[in-house]
């Protein structure tokens, strides 16, 4: 955390930062439901409003940083809890943590003042209120989380689909969960109708270009492909530990052949934009290394998409797995989260890498799940 600060607090504005940073001032100058009806950004507006009371403080630039160190520094604690109450092993609690710390992405949005850290705090934090039974805390953190990134929808989502699953072993908590989970959709459905569309009317306009279709099935192939390298190390443990399924290969295979046909590429709003070519750091680096249109960066991309098509079919096996031996198991929230992100974000009009920093941390539990569960003696 020190090294982050002292190697980044001082830089100029970093990639978003600059108008993310404005609207903060324009929240900490003039708060009030009209700032909250039209401002330039098409993220809810809890981000803006918390930074402000910082930023009426302090106001400048390297004091906003500092917030974000501070809760990044919140954000590694409590990611280190999610790990080591999953696992119940410190030393893969650990290793786990250092996965998903070292992505490049999590280094920069623990620094630079983006929305994508306080999202991911309110996002851990009612996981574990979940998995704690602590009903109030789920649905504050789960509505926070909603009113930072509108897409964290999918952890409510989630809760909902786990405890209809499991309706009949606890039917009072599930039902509690239930409501709360679609208690916690409210605010941004009022802020959608104070809106009169999906976000701010300004934000609409300054940054949402609609894409040539309405489902990117693109962006699947790029989650799926990106999640695989950024993860690489717990994958490659994966297949060392487990026995490879013929089944699960004939189908990734299949899978790989038809998002095939939607290669991956920036979306509408990159290319108008920015002059962006590439969905972010892995896929660049591969650009420099191989050359945009040489056939070896296709034939590494599908084979990443193939490795990220196993590991996603071997944990929809999984859940039915649980579902047909009836396994009362909260662990399997984070393979539904996983499977909503692929089937979510493709609505979305931007596609990025780092969307992925969200989603991580849950599909490497997924996969650590995956990993002992095969490895079971049967």
């Amino acid at each position: 955390m020190s090294v982050l600060a002292l190697v980044s607090i001082e830089n100029p504005y970093h990639g978003d930062e600059k108008h993310i940073v404005e609207t903060i001032r324009l929240f900490a100058n003039k708060f009030s439901i009209e700032t909250i009806k039209d401002y330039p950004e098409v993220t809810p507006p809890l981000f803006y409003i918390i930074y402000s009371f910082w930023a009426k403080l302090f106001g400048s630039l390297e004091s906003l940083r500092i917030f974000t160190l501070i809760i990044s520094f919140a954000t590694w604690q409590i990611l280190y809890l999610l790990m080591l109450s999953f696992t119940k092993n410190e030393k893969h609690s650990f290793l786990l943590s250092l996965l998903i710390i070292l992505n490049p992405y999590f280094f920069g949005t623990s620094v630079y003042v983006f929305t994508d850290t306080l999202t991911l705090f309110f996002v851990i934090a009612s996981i574990l209120a979940f998995q704690k039974d602590k009903i109030f805390l789920f649905l504050v953190f789960s509505t926070s989380a909603i009113l930072c990134r509108q897409y964290s929808i999918i952890f409510p989502s989630a809760i909902i689909i786990y405890s209809l699953a499991n309706y009949q072993t606890n039917k009072i908590k599930n039902a509690k969960y239930i409501l709360a989970s679609v208690v916690s959709f409210l605010p941004l459905i009022k802020l959608l109708i104070l809106w009169n569309g999906i976000a701010p009317k300004s934000g609409v306009g300054k940054w949402i270009i609609p894409n040539s279709g309405l489902y990117n099935l693109d962006y699947i192939n790029t989650y799926l492909t990106f999640s695989t390298i950024y993860l690489f190390p717990l994958i490659l443990f994966y297949f060392k530990k487990i026995r490879l399924n013929l089944f699960t290969i004939l189908i990734s295979i299949g899978l790989t052949l038809l998002l095939s046909f939607f290669p991956i590429k920036p979306s509408e709003a990159t290319i108008v934009q920015t002059t962006n070519i590439t969905v972010g750091y892995a896929h660049k680096f591969l650009f420099m290394i191989l050359g945009q249109n040489h056939f070896t960066v296709k034939i590494v991309l599908g084979l990443f998409l193939f490795i990220g098509s196993y590991m996603s079919i071997e944990l929809i096996r999984m859940i039915f797995r649980n579902l047909r031996e009836s396994i009362n198991d909260y662990k399997i929230i984070f393979t539904f989260l996983w499977l909503l992100f692929l089937l979510i974000m493709p609505f979305s009009y931007q596609v990025w890498e780092k969307y992925l920093i969200m989603i991580l941390p849950f599909l490497a539990l997924s996969i650590y799940q995956l990993i002992y569960l095969q490895s079971e003696p049967k």
